[in-house]
């Protein structure tokens, strides 16, 4: 095989079963804006079909923009629609579909160990973790962002090199029945369930069902594969080889908190080890617990794991901790439901008092018919909080917005409320990503605090 290329041409002809294709491409691209020299341009059409909800989705169609694709360098370019293209074409049926048919080529030309995530929260920050730990002892590869979903996860896998020792997936999902396709792809060797919390519960009848899809990621499951799971879950599914975490499981943690950090005890099946990690929360404890039976799962020694845990960070906005001009920002703002709502509003009212707890609560999307009432259980965690505004129509029933509810934060009047900061506050930003993530809405309260007008 050509090391040259991340696919071959040889390879790409092999995969489609066109004998036409001889350029090698070094990634897979299918966004024209971010389309590298010697990429492959996949030009999806923007509507998943009726696996995926198909429809929903008002993305365009990438076949509009081939020509800013290959002008940026793209050397082959996959289509379904007759186009005039100056780089060789895979004709497909469809560009979904080969995408997805590139994916399974490469899961199956590789011999990477293959770990599934799934979870109603902290997906990302796990697959991030276990990719700080795994990467010093082998060669990781690992999905971007939160490639989760229908496309992110079949274009994740076809950008595994071949020669990956690992390779960590996200699978997400918010209607029925998404998971056990997306697992049948991938074949993880591993797969883990974090957690079952009522997030993008919209789509579903309520948390039996959810529950029910989470566990589907074991359907893909290889022969000899384990299946993670919490304690709680394990008797929930009939897969032979199941890893349990959690208080009475195979795996458990405790932890205990130094103020800055946590240091954290965990028994893996009567070995017990002791690291200390430089972030808080009862979460992140159960976290670890689940990072350290995916890696005994995968044949890694405790020890070995424990010589690695000082690289652990977390991800933006999932609870940073951001020290400015003299106020502490906690950034849990890229994605919000009743259960981690309620832990950073108890974190929050819990820490060391230095002054003031602000908190700015946006609202939980996704929730269907429990919305009105999880938004106004909110209510119930606000002790030693001094201050608290809502935003989004989540909260617009809820009475405990003492310091005022606004519709959207373009309401907010984000210069007025650092003015009348004062040093040693603490503001907790926790809403679903539309609220405040995808608005910046963090990066400019920080600007705003490290320079006031």
């Amino acid at each position: 095989m050509n090391n040259r290329f991340l696919w071959s041409g040889t390879e790409l002809q092999a995969a489609f079963g066109q004998a036409d294709i001889s350029t090698g491409v070094n990634g897979i691209s299918i966004d024209s804006r971010t389309t590298a020299p010697e990429d492959l341009f996949v030009a999806l059409s923007g509507n998943p079909g009726p696996r995926f909800g198909g429809g929903n989705e008002k993305a365009g169609d990438g076949h509009d923009f081939i020509e800013m694709a290959t002008n940026a360098g793209a050397s082959v370019v996959m289509a379904h629609r007759k186009v005039t293209c100056a780089a060789p074409v895979v004709w497909v049926d469809d560009t979904l579909d080969g995408l997805w048919q590139l994916g399974s080529y490469s899961r199956n030309r590789t011999s990477a160990k293959v770990v599934g995530i799934t979870g109603s929260s902290g997906k990302t920050t796990l697959r991030v973790w276990l990719q700080a730990i795994l990467s010093p002892m082998a060669n990781c590869h690992a999905s971007e962002g939160s490639l989760n979903n229908h496309w992110g996860v079949p274009l994740s896998l076809a950008r595994m090199p071949a020669g990956s020792d690992v390779g960590l997936f996200e699978i997400g999902t918010n209607h029925p029945g998404e998971i056990e396709p997306l697992s049948r792809l991938v074949e993880p060797d591993v797969a883990l369930v974090l957690n079952v919390l009522p997030a993008h519960i919209g789509n579903f009848s309520g948390l039996d069902e959810l529950k029910t899809e989470k566990l589907s990621i074991s359907h893909g499951i290889r022969s000899g594969g384990t299946l993670v799971v919490p304690v709680g879950l394990a008797g929930h599914s009939n897969h032979p080889k199941i890893m349990t975490f959690g208080e009475g499981g195979d795996v458990y943690a405790k932890g205990r908190s130094t103020g800055s950090g946590t240091v954290v005890r965990i028994d893996v099946a009567g070995t017990v080890v002791e690291c200390e990690v430089p972030f808080i929360g009862s979460e992140r404890v159960e976290s670890i617990a689940a990072l350290f039976a995916v890696l005994s799962a995968l044949g890694f020694d405790p020890d070995q794991v424990v010589a690695h845990i000082s690289a652990l960070e977390i991800p933006g906005g999932r609870g940073n901790l951001l020290e400015v001009g003299g106020i502490t920002v906690i950034d849990d703002s890229y994605n919000a439901n009743p259960v981690s709502m309620k832990m950073s509003l108890v974190h929050l009212g819990s820490m060391e008092k230095h002054h003031r707890r602000i908190a700015l609560l946006g609202e939980m999307l996704e929730l269907g018919t429990a919305s009105q009432a999880a938004h106004q259980e909110m209510g119930r965690y606000l002790e030693g909080v001094d201050q608290v505004y809502t935003f989004g129509s989540g909260f617009s029933e809820s009475s405990f917005a003492r310091q005022g509810h606004f519709s959207s934060v373009d309401e907010f009047d984000l210069e007025n409320f650092v003015s009348r900061l004062e040093p040693g506050d603490s503001i907790l930003v926790k809403g679903s990503n539309k609220v405040f993530w995808k608005r910046e809405f963090v990066k400019q309260l920080t600007a705003f605090i490290d320079h006031p007008c």
